[in-house]
């Protein structure tokens, strides 16, 4: 995965509001500061267009409820683990098919075949992940109930 591109998108999300995130001036002084190059940061900004564009290439709506096959190329980037949270996610109401295909589409675009790690995504970028397009979809109700999860996840089990 583009580790580089990761990092913007991070920090992005984690010290801006999504209605903030707008590729101004001022944001990019903040992120050069920050020790970002631009290529980086032009990237980052490429990917959250994406966000929106995303589901345009969709020759349909997928339903709520569909099966998800995935590509050859997206088997070799999504693990079994990933697939099954993916799953998880879209049973327990927190991703329409719509918007999973978003973050398939989002994952895919980060997807780095050169880097150390031959462009496999982990588990928890698939998180971040999920966590950047919900917030771009402003859905709230499905962004708090991520939140839940993934709160209840790093919840130690009392012995």
């Amino acid at each position: 995965m583009n580790e580089n591109i990761l990092d913007v998108l991070l920090y992005l999300f984690e010290n801006y509001p999504n209605n903030e995130l707008q590729d101004d001036i001022a944001l990019r002084d903040d992120l050069d500061e920050a020790g970002f190059l631009p290529e980086e940061v032009d990237d980052a900004f490429a990917w959250l267009r994406g966000t929106d564009a995303g589901r345009q290439h969709l020759l349909g709506v997928p339903g709520d409820h569909a099966i998800r096959l995935y590509a050859d190329i997206e088997l070799e980037r999504l693990s079994a683990d990933c697939q099954g949270y993916l799953l998880r996610l879209q049973h327990h109401g927190i991703l329409s098919g719509a918007i999973r295909e978003v973050v398939i589409d989002r994952l895919m675009a980060l997807a780095d075949e050169d880097g150390p790690d031959n462009g496999v995504i982990e588990l928890e970028q698939l998180k971040w992940v999920v966590m950047m397009v919900l917030s771009s979809q402003a859905d709230d109700a499905a962004y708090a109930r991520m939140e839940a999860m993934l709160h209840a996840e790093d919840a130690v089990p009392a012995h």
